[in-house]
């Protein structure tokens, strides 16, 4: 099957790549349908990195731009996918991919900030509607091939690739409209507009010291001193200035869970040397602790988090993990406890209301369970775990209705419209005809039809 996929990639991308291709433009409606289907093709050849943490972490920062735009088109969404290459890609119509290549070589939230930001400039903008294309297949086509060449690897796919790659490549009037617009949203959204000319340099030095294997970003995004200089020049002109109160940057707490996913013996045994190396650096107990949880030890995950409160209990997230691990040790009163304390710190935490839900469920009091999931939903309404996890809640308090709406809200979330049609079907079974739940429900599924 992935040979014929191959095959099939490679001849739609040399037909779309020689075919004269006139001046088209996306209407907005046809730029939602191309990220939607794109994201459903995505997901059946990429692997989603879903890790609550980093989903959310992702989320946070694109939610953060997108409020100090104040003014977006298109229903954004922000993924990670598992792949070491150094690469960032929108496609038209509002998503965004981050590669964990890309996330483990920034070296803060704002140099990350700064890809997001310049990505939803060039969605926001509709830089895409005006590429030249056939259609929107077409274009669908070409990204698929940009974005999963290097994730499927076959030598075939470079050359239609890389053809493809010029026809999406923006203008330079567009990355001058989003280098530009982007630092400004930067610096309104609390971040440091000065990080996106530190990544463009380190962009450009590794692309001086490696010109055969430079980055993938740099395919679609052509990157010149020019540009550099002319960023650089914008921040000054516009008076944009570094933060004066900087926040705890939990780049390296992702970067870890991250790379705890590819080599999780090997981080461990790195983490545990140098724990002993500095035994009473609360950081590296921390840090080993995470590592341990992440590895299923979860009374060694204990007792390395306990110490690192012991040595500094103000470290960031760490009653979290505290009480996340208390849930799997069942010490359930501690984890109660932890997740109270992270709580008055920050209230509106939706990794804690998650973890909080989970210790709910565990002592079967289903009700605070469902609370808990619908803070979340709250807090990250875009984030499919949370509707998923308050589906089951509703199922355990044998409330079905409810039990399906929320479901379908997860699998709609998650691109798989046809399960959600399903379960918003089973929903409306548990309502009086005409009554206005059922209503509802049957107008989201008529929307859902109608979207494709």
């Amino acid at each position: 099957m992935r040979r014929a996929f191959h095959c099939a990639l490679v001849l739609l991308l040399a037909c779309a790549a020689a075919a004269p291709l006139p001046a088209y433009a996306l209407s907005q409606d046809e730029e939602i349908r191309v990220s939607r289907q794109f994201r459903r093709e995505a997901r059946r050849r990429l692997t989603f990195i879903e890790d609550p943490e980093v989903e959310l972490y992702t989320d946070r920062i694109g939610r953060r731009i997108l409020e100090a735009i104040g003014n977006t088109r298109y229903p954004y969404r922000f993924f990670v996918i598992e792949d070491s290459s150094m690469n960032a890609f929108a496609v038209p119509g509002g998503s965004i991919f981050l590669h964990s290549g890309l996330i483990q070589r920034v070296e803060t939230s704002d140099e990350l900030a700064s890809v997001v930001a310049h990505e939803i400039v060039h969605v926001n903008a509709r830089h895409f509607a005006t590429l030249s294309s056939n259609t929107d297949a077409t274009m669908l086509i070409g990204m698929l091939g940009v974005f999963l060449a290097p994730v499927l690897g076959p030598a075939a796919l470079a050359g239609p690739a890389v053809a493809m790659t010029r026809q999406l490549e923006f203008s330079r009037q567009m990355e001058e409209q989003a280098d530009n617009l982007g630092v400004g949203y930067l610096a309104r959204a609390g971040y440091d507009p000065d990080a996106a000319v530190d990544f463009m340099k380190r962009m450009y030095r590794e692309r001086l010291l490696n010109p055969v294997g430079r980055p993938s970003y740099l395919l679609t995004h052509p990157l010149t001193q020019k540009r550099i200089a002319n960023v650089t020049a914008s921040i000054r002109a516009l008076g944009l200035t570094r933060p004066r109160f900087r926040e705890n940057d939990d780049i390296e707490r992702v970067k870890l869970l991250i790379e705890l996913r590819k080599e999780p013996d090997v981080v461990v045994e790195r983490l545990r040397k140098a724990q002993e190396r500095r035994p009473e650096a609360a950081r590296a107990a921390h840090s080993l602790g995470i590592a341990y949880a992440a590895t299923g030890r979860w009374v060694r995950a204990r007792d390395m988090l306990e110490r690192a409160a012991r040595l500094k209990s103000a470290r960031p997230n760490l009653d979290r993990d505290l009480g996340r691990v208390y849930i799997h040790t069942e010490e359930f009163p501690k984890a109660h406890a932890a997740f109270q304390r992270m709580l008055e710190r920050e209230p509106e935490d939706p990794v804690t209301h998650l973890y909080r839900g989970h210790l709910f469920e565990k002592e079967s009091r289903f009700r605070q369970a469902a609370r808990s999931y619908l803070r979340v939903r709250q807090l990250a309404p875009f984030w499919p775990e949370a509707a998923r996890r308050l589906g089951y809640a509703y199922r355990k308090l044998n409330q079905p209705g409810k039990a399906h709406y929320y479901l379908a809200q997860s699998y709609l979330l998650r691109d798989e419209t046809g399960k959600a049609v399903d379960s918003l079907e089973r929903a409306a079974q548990q309502y009086e005809e005409d009554s206005p739940r059922w209503q509802v429900i049957k107008d989201e599924i008529a929307a859902i039809r109608a979207g494709g």
